[in-house]
C-alpha cells in the first residue's frame, strides 16, 4: 500500500514537471521574440515541395508558432541540405524559444552555407544575429572578447 502511494506521488511530480517543461518549450522567451520575422528571400533555387514547406515555416514563424516552424524548416533541410535560409530561420526560431545552443548551431551552419554560396548579406545578417543572442545572455562575442 505504501509503495502504491509513493509511486503515485512520484509520478504526479514527474508529470507536473514534464508538463511545465513542455509548456515552457512551446511559448516564446518572454513577451517579445528577439527575432520577429524570418528570412523570406532564398539565395538559391529549391524544389517546389521544399519551397512550399519553407513558406509554411515562414508563416508559422511569423505567427509565433516556433516549434511548427522548426519542423517545416527541418523538412526543407532534409530535402535541400544547401538551403542556408532553412538553417538560418531554424536558428532564429530556436533563439525565440530560448534554446540558444541549438540556435547558434543552426546559425553557424547557415553562415557556412552562405560563405560557400558567396552570399555576403546572409553572412552579415547571421553575424549580427549571433551578436544579439550573445548580448541577450550578457556574453561578449568571441572577436570582442579577444580584443585587448
Amino acid at each position: 500500500m505504501e509503495l502504491a502511494i509513493w509511486l503515485s506521488v512520484v509520478l504526479a511530480i514527474l508529470g507536473f514537471g514534464m508538463g511545465v517543461m513542455v509548456w515552457a518549450y512551446r511559448r516564446p522567451l518572454g513577451n517579445s521574440a528577439l527575432f520577429p520575422s524570418p528570412v523570406v528571400e532564398l539565395s538559391m533555387p529549391i524544389g517546389d515541395a521544399a519551397r512550399s514547406q519553407f513558406e509554411s515555416g515562414c508563416t508559422d514563424f511569423a505567427q509565433g508558432r516556433y516549434p511548427a516552424a522548426i519542423d517545416q524548416f527541418t523538412a526543407v533541410m532534409v530535402a535541400e541540405p544547401d538551403c542556408a535560409e532553412a538553417f538560418h530561420n531554424s536558428g532564429l526560431a530556436y533563439a525565440n524559444l530560448g534554446t540558444d545552443g541549438l540556435a547558434v548551431q543552426a546559425l553557424l551552419k547557415a553562415s557556412d552555407l552562405y560563405d560557400r554560396q558567396g552570399t555576403k548579406a546572409g553572412l552579415d545578417r547571421v553575424k549580427q544575429q549571433l551578436e544579439q543572442i550573445a548580448g541577450r545572455r550578457g556574453l561578449k562575442p568571441r572577436a570582442a572578447a579577444q580584443e585587448p
